[in-house]
């Protein structure tokens, strides 16, 4: 072997981005250089390579632990010891959430985030309920998080009152009591008091903590409500910093200056399955929190976010709840990235109902694989100096800038809650990312890309709607429509939810016959395509490949019983085929006819022929599924 050194650096010539360009062009043969961008929600760009130029002044940038905190609030990032591991629990049994919290505090979880309430929490309704529940979490060491349904302020003093009887020294406490009104506002529609009744109730509660319990934070802003609706990175991580700029202001305006505000106040992002844009976002909420802070003359220190992340509800599945499995795996990685300081990773099977002891386990042992397996607490700010992660962190946080202007100009965010502006841009939102969807250039793995007709149900105890209200509630002072969940797989997990339907009603799923022309060779890749399309509609496919000629073709589909006929092969087989198969076909009553691929010229000729729709990449293949489920009548 040669011991002669490598000099890389010298043996291989520097290339400039123009000669990088040039050789781009060529091969693009004419295509613009656009095509090789990648358009993001929220208006930004990718761009196929970063440079850099591109990552702003050669001086580097601040350290961790230096404002604005892009790289991290501590100057060793994780290294010591790495984020919070805290789970989230939210069984309305507070027996059965205790026990929970027990096993998973003796598993190796560090902190508790806790969600109450009467329909999607857990039911406190006095301090025995939260000394019962919190009987197996040592107080004096473990980080306890509150997040409220509808009354956060009471669930905060439920909290102090338990650990005053269990005689845990307020000095100890570490957390966030939950306080969130506008959080609460946007998920239940209503805030009982008012808003600046609300600030007045906090602002002897975030005094108090202040000086008894430094290392307990009595606010939250939780972005749980508009990412779970909905939002995109740059509008969850805008109306975040402009939650937290109306609590600033109210609670100044209630004798808290913005300093101590500032001082008492956490944030919780949902991160979803964009895995950069998701580690950008958490950067850039710490560069813009700074910026706001600042502004409202508040001191460096002031300045640091306290992060939490939560593994993002709105991608998990029911079908094919496995899958989550990866999703929250990818989801947890970028919130240790992008340099969350506690993170929530959420069962595999949340989105069916209750989670089991084998789901927690699972969620658990997800975070402590990446911290000690993985070891990824042992590098601070492991994205710095990524030229691509740089200019996106700085261009998402230019972008949620501009939103944060625009709800200033709405009057704040509590403004823009009621005025219906935020339903607004969530409607527009979820339509334009539903169609992605329905065209499949927003795949789902197991739902509408790779579904499995025969995977075996997982059944869970289902958790209350959403949406539901007690009944007892009475006039509010504020008050909205609430924000609806959505989840990216609720279109096709409709379809799929009609076929199960279907099938317990007669026996059998609907199907469909795939007439295969030509050689297995010719029409494989395509009838794959195909059998998958369909099998996302809850469509069983009965394969058949190759015919002598369209008599044989038409007899064997006639014996099938299939109402529904996909002709799939080779195109230059297609103007001799399809019009005379369609023919025989046709002959048969109530046959639906349906051909794979774009018809391109030949398409007045097909219909003329009795051909009733075309099945192809990049066409609404959730619309196609619906009409065929209404032809069929699975709907």
């Amino acid at each position: 072997m040669s011991q002669t050194p490598l000099h890389i650096a010298q043996d291989f010539p520097a290339t400039s981005v123009e000669e990088w360009r040039r050789l781009v062009d060529k091969d693009l043969k004419g295509k613009p250089f656009t095509s090789l961008q990648s358009a993001l929600e929220g208006g930004l760009t990718l761009q196929p390579l970063y440079t850099r130029e591109d990552a702003g002044p050669a001086a580097p940038p601040e350290p961790p632990g230096v404002a604005p905190f892009v790289r991290g609030t501590n100057a060793l990032g994780l290294t010591e010891g790495g984020w919070l591991v805290c789970q989230e629990y939210s069984e309305p049994d507070v027996v059965t959430a205790a026990e929970a919290i027990r096993v998973d505090l003796e598993k190796g979880v560090l902190g508790v985030w806790l969600r109450l309430g009467e329909t999607q929490g857990i039911r406190v309704r006095n301090t025995e309920d939260m000394e019962r529940l919190l009987a197996p979490v040592p107080l004096s060491r473990t980080p306890v998080h509150l997040e409220a349904e509808e009354d956060p302020v009471l669930a905060a003093t439920l909290l102090l009152k338990t650990a005053e009887r269990t005689n845990t020294p307020p000095s100890s406490l570490q957390g966030c009591l939950g306080v969130d009104p506008l959080g609460v506002l946007a998920r239940k529609g209503a805030v009982l008091s008012g808003l600046q009744a609300a600030f007045a109730e906090m602002a002897p509660l975030v005094a108090s903590t202040r000086e008894d319990s430094p290392g307990l934070r009595a606010l939250l802003v939780s972005t749980r409500a508009y990412a779970d609706a909905g939002a995109t990175s740059v509008h969850e991580l805008a109306w975040a910093i402009a939650t937290g700029v109306e609590y600033l202001r109210g609670l100044e305006r209630a004798g808290i200056p913005p300093e101590d505000a500032a001082r008492s106040l956490q944030f919780s992002f949902s991160v979803g399955s964009q895995f950069f844009p998701e580690i950008a976002k958490l950067r850039a909420a710490r560069l813009l929190w700074s910026k706001a802070v600042a502004a409202s003359g508040g001191s460096p220190e002031a300045q640091a976010m306290v992060l939490h992340a939560r593994t993002a509800a709105a991608t998990k599945t029911r079908r094919d709840p496995w899958v989550n499995m990866l999703r929250s795996t990818s989801e947890s990685f970028a919130a240790v990235v992008g340099g969350a300081d506690s993170i929530t990773t959420s069962p595999f099977d949340e989105a069916i109902g209750l989670p089991d002891e084998f789901s927690r386990r699972i969620a658990r042992n997800t975070q402590l694989i990446l911290r000690d397996e993985s070891s990824l607490n042992r590098v601070a700010d492991p994205a710095g100096g990524s030229y691509y992660i740089e200019q996106l962190t700085r261009d998402i946080a230019r972008a949620a800038w501009t939103e944060l202007r625009r709800i200033e100009a709405l009057g704040g965010m509590a403004a823009a809650l009621v005025q219906g502006d935020i339903a607004r841009v969530l409607a527009e939102t979820v339509a334009a990312r539903n169609k992605a969807i329905r065209t499949r250039r927003l795949p789902i793995v197991g739902v509408s890309e790779f579904p499995n007709l025969d995977e075996q149900v997982v059944s869970r105890t289902p958790r209350a709607s959403e949406n539901a209200s007690p009944a007892s509630r009475g006039p509010a002072e504020l008050e909205m429509t609430p924000l609806r969940p959505v989840r990216l797989a609720d279109a096709f997990e409709s379809l799929r939810d009609a076929s199960d339907r279907y099938l317990a009603a007669h026996g059998s799923r609907p199907r469909a016959f795939m007439a295969n022309l030509g050689t297995v060779a010719e029409h494989t890749a395509r009838a794959t395509w195909i059998a998958n399309a369909l099998a996302a509609g809850g469509i069983e496919p009965v394969q058949h490949h190759g015919f002598a000629d369209v008599a044989q073709a038409a007899s064997l589909i006639a014996a099938s019983g299939a109402r529904l006929v996909v002709l799939s092969g080779p195109d230059a087989m297609y103007p001799e085929w399809v019009p005379a198969l369609t023919a025989a076909l046709k002959q048969q009553s109530g046959r639906i006819v349906a051909v794979a691929g774009r018809p391109g010229e030949h398409e007045a000729a097909f219909r003329a022929a009795g051909v009733d729709l075309f099945i192809f990449a990049g066409g609404d293949l959730f619309e196609t599924l619906s009409s065929l489920h209404k032809q069929l009548g699975v709907s």
